[in-house]
């Protein structure tokens, strides 16, 4: 590997890309079986699946690792993820991803998660800070099987607010397409052109938010999780955000964050993720350690 952690972190938010090493890359990664073996690893720079021993309850666990620390303009990174007949499995990540301002380049991120026949994927990255000027394409293609479970979440944050940055302008393509059974139920496109200031800003666009989350659960007639995911909800309101519930007819259940405070956001989602991954998933009601560091 030619740029290390700390080398295209340090570089990449000085802004200065000239030199950076571009990756093409491919992970992948399978379980299978009812004591979720490990039956396939591939593993490429950056990509790395660390495998820790599973916390009391939880099932085999893998934890996404970035080594470069970041994803730059004209990397292209590709993660295959699945889970065969009867594995129960919790993929999270190691940190939040970042995406650094790009000299013109976009960077592509392709992921495709599979649950087949009688299994259950809990996959819980810990979000993707999208740096001021970074472009991105992603793509992220969720397969499941008519019998089979995932739980599916992603966090987005316009900037590191924290820090008083902001996203200002950049280039955003990401899409989730759904398969369930066979049938594609849903495609989910966010979109930002370059000069996306005007869409971070207006009442018609993101209305200056900070953050934006959304949890996907695929799982057999999903609907009878739909009012006690609202009831959460309603319970944890507060000023700051929006956030809702649906069920697609014959499709996945949806939530969905929008605001400008991102601890809020992050808080809510991980009160609901509790929920859902116990009621759904049986297993204990609390978030990943490595998540809540």
């Amino acid at each position: 590997m030619n740029a290390g952690f700390y080398g295209r972190t340090a570089l990449a938010e000085s802004m200065t890309q000239a030199g950076l090493s571009r990756f093409v890359s491919q992970g992948s990664i399978r379980f299978s079986g009812a004591e979720a073996c490990l039956a396939e690893l591939k593993q490429q720079a950056p990509i790395r699946f660390l495998r820790p021993y599973p916390e009391d309850g939880d099932p085999a666990t893998a934890v996404l690792l970035n080594t470069a620390g970041g994803i730059v303009g004209g990397d292209r990174l590709t993660m295959d993820i699945s889970v065969d007949a009867g594995a129960q499995v919790l993929v999270t990540g190691q940190a939040a991803e970042k995406v650094y301002r790009s000299d013109g380049e976009t960077a592509e991120l392709r992921v495709t998660l599979s649950s087949r026949s009688g299994a259950a994927l809990e996959f819980l990255p810990q979000g993707t800070i999208l740096f001021d000027r970074s472009a991105l394409r992603r793509r992220t293609v969720l397969r499941v099987d008519d019998d089979a479970r995932l739980l599916f979440g992603e966090m987005l944050y316009f900037g590191r607010t924290a820090m008083g940055e902001r996203f200002t302008a950049g280039a955003i393509d990401d899409r989730t397409d759904v398969e369930w059974g066979g049938r594609r139920v849903m495609v989910d496109v966010f979109r930002i052109e370059d000069g996306g200031f005007a869409a971070m800003n207006s009442l018609s666009g993101l209305d200056g938010a900070t953050c934006a989350a959304v949890m996907v659960l695929l799982t057999p007639s999903p609907e009878q999780y739909l009012a006690g995911i609202r009831a959460d909800l309603e319970r944890l309101a507060q000023a700051g955000y929006q956030a809702g519930a649906a069920v697609f007819p014959q499709g996945p259940l949806i939530v969905r964050w929008l605001g400008r405070d991102a601890e809020a956001v992050r808080r809510s989602f991980g009160m609901v993720w509790r929920h859902v991954r116990s009621v759904v998933l049986g297993r204990p009601a609390r978030m990943p350690r490595i998540w809540s560091i």
